[in-house]
């Protein structure tokens, strides 16, 4: 049973204050260690005067004579074995840019998998082969920005902080590609405008590079990472020297659109037409601090939210997939992400569904001495659901140590009919290589609620590659509502264990077995057992890449009379009727390796579900015909028998991509919800031109079966213009 209120506020307390004091120790042996294992790891850059032609031909003489990084490790399958193809790295820059050439050898040339052409993808390394660099400027073990690129040429950039991943960082570089006859060359050029660092530094970044050959499921590093840690542990990086009178260029970015298009609304059944012109300006006010302006902001290219099927008794999340409130979102990250998360940008410019349109916003983002500060600003129009509201959100770390913080936040909606405001900290403290303490408190003012409900949440995590544990906690007030974040439940404390053992066998039939399990205790703030979950599972990692899970799991669930009713099915009027329902089920799961032509998924779910039963299947699958041809879908499938009604739903999910070349793709989606009746349809022409300015021609469609023959069809379609001026 889970503790009082008390002796949680009183551990919320006791256990920051330890781990603080236990940090002050442990973060400089941490420091000492890494530095020893890595010190031998250095590069020296050469600085040149006339600079290489971007065209994937390593022949220039800019790289004549330059050394070559050339020794590589693997990380898997063998750790510690020198990697089994060759490579060789090169690395000089000029008063503009950094230069990178790269010659991939390869014993059996048809066997590089080249699957993905396009502009940019976030998820080569999943499907190709790829080389990628990680370059942490500020030499500080925190942040690195990372570029990478297949044998087609298509991109990959990211930037890492607290070593999580944020693909969403976009920006202005080049990079070409050529097949050789003993492998793949790659040239890159990363302008320094683009760049954060501080030009009174010694010269020294931080510096990787890694190479995946994905026909023999291999990944090697140049700065060797053992197996299970992540590429994202900067702290592992080697060094990058040489660097010298360099100075942060103006980047100054201005990107106007302009769009056209005509609706059609069901609901109302009228048509419109309609005319905007906007933009985005990005300013880099210092080397480590970014403004972005947004006027009239659209988004009108984003691609269609993916459909759920919800079975649950709370809301569904559907992620952020919006470039401005994507770009540097990680510095908001703040809470426990999508249970109690104080900041959720997708609740800005969307009301009941619908999008209410941005008059314009400002976000200042970046780093100021040892603080990471991110300010940001929205403000929307008036609509019939919602008066003209301003979204505010004011980001502070305070690093401490090579990898640890004390935080704060600030968020505040203000509108004539809304007041709300939360003030939140949050800390994470690194106590060795492995193991971290992490945590928040955050309390919300809100004009139309009279106490001051709060939340907060603790947690002792403990995770390498073959061991794994974790330990936390987190509570939740009544009324507890940050009105720019999300909360699935209010009114509980959750204690949750985990626990994972990994055993590397490298053999066929695995290269590495996991044996999982949890425990979780959710109660209401009266300590009333509400949930109860455990589960253990066992998952095999083929050599060959594919993988297969099996999991056992039992469910308690007390649904009350105080609870909201749990519909499960709207349309045929299904509810589950309050009372104390305790149900087991098994899943068993398969996922083929991504980089084959033809790559399939299949999970099959079934035993008890609140007095009934119900059996669930899952099955993806994607084609890729060539480079230039790509289709794919996922289904999936619930068959429901409880005591007040069966049903059965359905969920049909399908995309075709053809990527004409990598600057110009055409894309389909298509999906089929059963439970709400509704057919959604998108088809998007994305055409990328000078200067990465794009052109884009969308297509949308939402049909609903209303019942009784009504059929209820919103349409659109638009056409979106951007032309990226920089200097």
């Amino acid at each position: 049973m889970a503790a009082t209120g008390n002796s949680w506020k009183d551990w919320q307390v006791v256990l920051p204050l330890a781990g603080l004091l236990a940090s002050t120790t442990f973060l400089s042996i941490e420091g000492q260690t890494l530095e020893e294992k890595h010190g031998q790891y250095h590069y020296r850059v050469v600085r040149v005067q006339n600079p290489p032609t971007v065209d994937g031909d390593l022949s220039d003489p800019a790289w004549q004579g330059v050394a070559a990084i050339d020794q590589f490790i693997q990380q898997v399958p063998d750790f510690g074995m020198p990697a089994t193809q060759k490579t060789q790295v090169r690395l000089i820059y000029d008063s503009t840019a950094l230069y990178i050439g790269v010659y991939c050898y390869r014993t059996d040339p048809s066997g590089i998998v080249r699957n993905v052409l396009r502009f940019r993808d976030d998820n080569i390394w999943s499907k190709d082969d790829i080389i990628r660099f990680f370059i942490d400027t500020f030499h500080d073990h925190r942040r690195a920005y990372v570029f990478a690129t297949n044998a087609l040429g298509t991109k990959q950039d990211a930037q890492l902080d607290n070593e999580a991943w944020h693909t969403n960082w976009d920006e202005v570089w080049d990079v070409r590609t050529r097949l050789q006859e003993d492998g793949w060359s790659a040239e890159f050029r990363i302008p320094f405008r683009i760049l954060r660092f501080s030009s009174a530094g010694d010269g020294v970044w931080g510096f990787n590079v890694e190479r995946w050959i994905k026909g023999w499921n291999e990944r090697v590093l140049w700065a060797p990472i053992p197996p299970g840690i992540s590429v994202t542990r900067t702290a592992s990086y080697g060094h990058l020297e040489g660097f010298s009178s360099l100075a942060s260029e103006r980047n100054l970015q201005i990107i106007p659109y302009g769009l056209a298009g005509v609706a059609h609304s069901g609901e109302f059944g009228n048509t419109t037409s309609d005319l905007e012109i906007g933009g985005d300006l990005k300013l880099a006010l210092t080397s480590a601090l970014a403004l972005d302006l947004t006027y009239n902001t659209n988004f009108a290219q984003v691609e269609a939210d993916d459909q759920q099927i919800n079975l649950t008794r709370f809301s569904l999340f559907f992620p952020e997939k919006r470039e401005f409130f994507l770009e540097n979102a990680q510095l908001f990250d703040f809470g426990n992400t999508q249970q109690a998360q104080i900041f959720f940008s997708r609740r800005i410019g969307l009301v009941e569904g619908e999008a209410v349109p941005i008059l314009g916003g400002a976000r200042l983002s970046g780093r100021a001495g040892a603080f990471d500060l991110g300010l940001l600003t929205i403000q929307t129009e008036s609509h019939p659901r919602a008066p003209s509201t301003n979204w505010s959100a004011t980001r502070l770390r305070w690093n401490l140590g090579p990898r640890s913080y004390l935080g704060g936040i600030f968020t505040s909606v203000s509108s004539e009919a809304a007041g709300n405001r939360v003030f939140g900290s949050d800390t994470l403290l690194w106590l060795g290589t492995n193991l971290r303490l992490q945590g928040f408190l955050a309390v919300v003012d809100d004009q139309d609620v009279p106490q001051l409900p709060l939340s907060f949440s603790g947690a002792l995590v403990y995770d390498e590659d073959l061991w794994a544990a974790s330990l936390d906690t987190l509570r939740v007030d009544d009324q507890f509502n940050p009105a720019i974040g999300f909360v699935r439940r209010q009114g509980f404390q959750q204690h949750q264990g985990r626990f994972r053992r990994g055993m590397r066998l490298n053999r066929g039939w695995a290269r590495k077995l996991d044996f999982s399990g949890e425990l979780r205790l959710l109660t209401d703030r009266q300590g009333i057992l509400k949930t109860r979950q455990w589960g253990i599972e066992v998952s095999d990692e083929l050599d060959s890449g594919d993988r297969i899970r099996l999991k056992l799991e039992g469910n308690f669930e007390r649904l009350s009379f105080d609870d909201e009713a749990f519909v499960v099915n709207s349309r045929e009027g299904v509810v589950i009727p309050p009372g104390d329902y305790s149900f087991n089920r098994w899943l068993l799961g398969y996922q083929s390796f991504e980089g084959r032509a033809w790559v399939a998924g299949a999970q099959l779910q079934t035993g008890d579900f609140f007095g009934g039963e119900r059996t669930a299947l899952n099955l993806s699958g994607t084609w890729r015909a060539s480079p230039h041809f790509l289709m794919g879908g996922d289904y999936e499938f619930n068959d429901i028998a409880v005591p007040q009604g069966a049903f059965a739903t359905h969920l049909w999910r399908g995309r075709i991509s053809v990527p004409f070349t990598a600057r110009t793709t055409a894309d389909a989606f298509l999906q089929w919800n059963s439970l709400r009746q509704e057919l959604n349809t998108q088809l998007r022409f994305h055409m990328i031109y000078a200067r990465e300015s794009n052109l884009f021609v969308v297509f949308t469609d939402q049909r609903r079966d209303l019942g009784g023959g009504l059929i209820e069809s919103d349409w659109a379609i638009q056409m979106k213009l951007t032309y990226r001026f920089y200097w």
